[in-house]
């Protein structure tokens, strides 16, 4: 059965015929790709020298962790890089109870495992990792959070963190909203005056230039006459 355990309590269906399972293999191979300037300087930062850092827009301010050339907004060239965290708060987080291969070396996940969105200190967007917390009753978004390092990084990866891990006594952060989102949000229902079917607008044009054509037929038949 490979690495998984058959847990079936029943190896026949209810027929007769014998349950069958596909199974996948083995499989072993070697990888390899360029990680482009901007992710190099960012794992390389964070291998060497233990900080976050980040690429700010010129045109909007927006602070972007994991880096990336062009801003997502104003599709601006960014090329100014900031700090950022070590601290940040969670955004959202799943504990993981399936055990599948990790892609990164080729082993089976160790479960359960808990991945984590944080917003680090400093920056708008969210980078994925690991906590150390396992019971999901104990986590809340809004918490505080801060990285702690890895003793021995592995080398071109995020995991020269080794988790993030709860800061005790901080207070929950609420989510702050826009200016726009904030306030009662108001809704019209439609009523018989303002409810239009879709393309009206136009089927009432078209209904007033066949209008108008008729007059116009009309009229030249009464001159002929």
């Amino acid at each position: 059965m490979g690495i998984y355990t058959d847990k079936r309590k029943s190896t026949t269906t209810p027929d007769g015929y014998e349950l069958l399972m596909h199974e996948s293999g083995h499989l072993e191979y070697d990888f390899g790709w360029h990680m482009g300037p901007y992710w190099s300087k960012y794992l390389n930062e964070m291998r060497d020298n233990g900080r976050f850092m980040g690429v700010k827009c010129p045109e909007c301010g927006m602070v972007y962790i994991p880096p990336r050339k062009a801003c997502a907004k104003c599709y601006k060239e960014m090329n100014e890089w900031v700090e950022c965290g070590p601290e940040g708060i969670l955004k959202g987080f799943t504990v993981v109870r399936f055990p599948y291969i990790d892609p990164n070396n080729g082993h089976l996940m160790k479960v359960p495992f808990t991945a984590v969105w944080i917003n680090l200190d400093g920056s708008d967007t969210r980078m994925m990792h690991f906590c150390d917390e396992l019971d999901e009753m104990k986590l809340e978004v809004g918490m505080r959070m801060k990285a702690k390092w890895a003793k021995k990084p592995r080398p071109t990866s995020i995991h020269a963190v080794d988790h993030f891990e709860i800061i005790k006594g901080e207070p929950i952060v609420e989510e702050v909203l826009p200016e726009r989102l904030k306030g009662p949000i108001k809704m019209e229902l439609p009523t018989k005056k303002t409810a239009k079917r879709p393309g009206a607008k136009a089927a009432a044009a078209k209904k007033k230039a066949a209008a108008k054509k008729a007059a116009a037929k009309k009229k030249v038949a009464a001159k002929k006459k």
